[in-house]
């Protein structure tokens, strides 16, 4: 059977996760499968590169591939995560990447399923990539109603998070996918949210397969469960678990992964210990969220912002709702963080790895 390919991207500070979903892919793939990863680098260091190369070497049939990418193509977008351009990268692949198909990671993800399982579907005719719906932004217009009118696209469109996705390479190469989305970056700078993934979302609508849930489960709804049950790629989607991210089951579950998988994540450094301000702040100020949204949404409503009303509105009820279960959710999540600190992962193989 061919080889599994999975892609990922990352520059230094990205490093840690980049590690941990490696590790992790590979624990949970099947053994019998070859696998080529496939790195764009966007500012790794000489010893993160010589990590990540022993890394993989210490498993059977993988073998790996660093693209050196400039981000700086990007330099006309908005600004993505951590202030760089890095997101922008996988937009990219079907000109950097000489394969027909393949499976993209985002770098903050933990992967508990055999990724060739999902290598080898076959995508429905018309298709170009498969991907899970985004669990925040369920259409279009959650994103820019501007852009999906503008397009004349519908505007409660089905809307897919980019996080985890089967690409088809050579149908993305007919479609110059890479170089309209370098014009959508520039076109509609200041009005996307998502950075790469709306101009997938917008310039592939349509031509989109969905993948089940446990394709791409975000963190946030692994928070949510009422056990710990793991048979999927989790995705933090809403924080970046080792520098800093939000406390939780999910946030508990990285970081015992990251000790098992010889890469412990490091509480003492500066964007650790200011993440954990921001969620102090962030627990004070519920009670003022929950009572100014509703507000907020009403004005807008008043002055004829129906985008800005509905947000604030749909932000009001998350905050009403946070701090209603709050008793319950901290019980719960004490048990289920015991539970994990319990856990014994499928790392054998990679023990020694780093």
């Amino acid at each position: 059977m061919e080889p599994v390919v999975i892609a990922l991207a990352s520059n230094e500070p990205y490093f840690p996760g980049l590690c941990c979903a490696v590790v992790s892919a590979l624990s949970h793939l099947d053994s019998t499968r070859e696998v080529d990863f496939k790195v764009l680098d966007g500012g790794l260091s000489p010893e993160s590169r010589s990590a990540l190369s022993r890394l993989i070497e210490k498993f059977g049939e993988c073998r790996l591939e660093v693209v050196t990418v400039d981000p700086s193509v990007f330099s006309k977008a908005t600004l993505g995560p951590g202030k760089s351009h890095m997101t922008y990268c996988r937009t990219l692949l079907p000109q950097v990447l000489n394969v027909p198909r393949l499976i993209y990671l985002d770098c903050d993800v933990l992967v508990f399923r055999d990724l060739a399982k999902l290598f080898d579907l076959e995508l429905p005719p018309g298709k170009v990539l498969a991907a899970v719906p985004d669990s925040e932004t369920p259409t279009l217009e959650d994103d820019s109603r501007a852009i999906a009118a503008a397009m004349g696209l519908p505007a409660d469109g089905h809307y897919f998070n980019a996080g985890v996705v089967l690409l088809n390479l050579d149908e993305l190469r007919k479609q110059n996918f890479t170089k309209r989305s370098l014009e959508f970056f520039r076109d509609w700078k200041g009005h996307y949210r998502f950075w790469d993934q709306s101009a997938i979302n917008f310039l592939l609508h349509g031509r989109i397969a969905e993948l089940p849930e446990h394709w791409n489960r975000a963190a946030w709804r692994f928070d949510e469960q009422d056990d710990n049950d793991l048979d999927c790629v989790l995705h933090y989607t809403r924080s970046v678990p080792w520098l800093g991210g939000m406390p939780g089951p999910a946030q508990v579950l990285f970081e015992r992964f990251a000790a098992d998988a010889g890469a412990p994540v490091n509480r003492q450094i500066a964007a650790f210990k200011q993440s954990r301000r921001q969620q102090f702040f962030r627990n004070v100020l519920a009670p003022v969220r929950a009572l100014a949204f509703p507000v907020l949404s009403l004005f807008y409503k008043i002055a004829g912002q129906k985008e800005k009303c509905a947000g604030y509105r749909k932000a009001a009820w998350y905050w009403f709702y946070y701090i209603l279960n709050a008793p319950r959710r901290r019980r719960l999540h004490h048990r289920r963080a015991r539970e994990i600190q319990g856990m014994r992962f499928k790392l054998s193989a990679c023990r020694s790895a780093t």
